[in-house]
């Protein structure tokens, strides 16, 4: 059965499909903040397909495939009016129905191959597991958690730098490290990772110790997380220190990924990050990281993240896969993260 009139598939986003990401609200049911920079992120996907919903030559809703091989990633889910609770809710139960309906019998014509050039073993998404239309997506589309991500923030109010800090765009110089130190990983891929710069911090004989490659991001809070988080939203520019953390208006803080440290040392990690922050003249970083990867794992306990770490702890986010009914692989160990299918 073919897929209702009003669903399209596209290999490019539209301005429509743009209008409604870039007006669409992201959050728990706390904490609430807007992409600003959606609209040049949305360029560096990588093999995209866009699965939308639209009436009337405006998009209501959006399903944007990253196609990685014999993987999807799952990169936006938007729609306006559907999984959203409402006063009239038979309305809603009508739509969420007819989602369920529609979404789901996409997903099995996606593990059939007949949206590509050989079946799909798996999709996967990253969501937060506090936030109701994200879970609304998991659990009515059959996906199971597998992993969950840190969320790690590292913050400086005056970031060190370090001499030993180097931008490099050759990713041959550590391609290897990061093939060792994450290729076992689940979803391993390099489309984003190898993509210049990366900040290296070298010994006196040139020997690499450190390094990561960053993207900074642009983003809106609308609220702060916690019972007084409209409140200190609305204020927060006003507080001396912290205001330097914090812009709700023009949020700009840095994502690293790949990630390494010699011998998973604490110090070298927490010397790279300063001066990075230091470099970029920002005091703020967000890394997403596997809970159980072993660098995560010994450093932790063992670095001083900062005061937003403090104020706003380490939040989950859900790892959640759904594999193909033919598939007799089994997800295990962490998932590797980049930067991209986060911001």
């Amino acid at each position: 059965m073919a897929l209702s009139s009003i669903f399209k598939i596209r290999k490019e986003a539209t301005p429509a499909l743009l209008e409604l990401l870039n007006n669409t609200t992201l959050g728990t049911n706390g904490a609430k903040y807007r992409h600003l920079d959606t609209t040049s992120r949305i360029l560096e996907a990588d093999n995209p397909l866009f699965l939308s919903l639209e009436r009337n030559d405006k998009v209501i809703g959006n399903v944007t495939f990253c196609q990685r091989d014999k993987f999807w990633y799952i990169r936006y889910f938007a729609f306006h009016s559907f999984a959203q609770a409402g006063n009239k809710k038979k309305n809603t139960d009508k739509g969420n129905s007819f989602l369920k309906r529609e979404l789901n019998q996409f997903f099995d014509e996606v593990f059939e191959g007949k949206h590509s050039d050989e079946p799909v073993e798996s999709m996967y998404a990253f969501i937060d597991p506090r936030n109701d239309r994200s879970k609304w997506m998991s659990e009515n589309f059959g996906f199971k958690v597998i992993s969950q991500l840190a969320t790690q923030s590292f913050s400086r109010f005056y970031p060190k730098f370090s001499s030993r800090l180097a931008v490099s765009s050759d990713w041959e110089e550590i391609k290897k490290i990061v093939e060792n130190q994450y290729g076992q990983n689940n979803y391993f891929f390099t489309t984003h990772a190898k993509k210049a710069p990366f900040y290296i911090l070298k010994d006196e004989n040139g020997a690499i110790e450190a390094f990561a490659r960053i993207t900074k991001v642009n983003w809106e809070i609308v609220r702060l997380p916690g019972k007084m988080g409209g409140l200190l939203t609305k204020i927060i520019r006003f507080i001396p220190f912290l205001n330097k953390l914090i812009k709700p208006k023009n949020h700009i803080f840095l994502v690293p990924e790949i990630v390494f440290s010699k011998d998973n040392n604490p110090n070298l990690l927490e010397e790279l990050f300063s001066s990075i922050l230091a470099q970029e003249k920002c005091n703020l970083m967000v890394w997403w990281i596997d809970e159980k990867d072993p660098l995560y794992l010994s450093i932790k306990e063992n670095i001083n993240w900062g005061f937003f770490n403090k104020l706003i702890g380490v939040n989950p986010v859900d790892v959640v896969e759904r594999r193909n009914p033919t598939s007799k692989t089994i997800s295990k160990g962490p998932v590797f993260v980049t930067a991209f299918d986060m911001v």
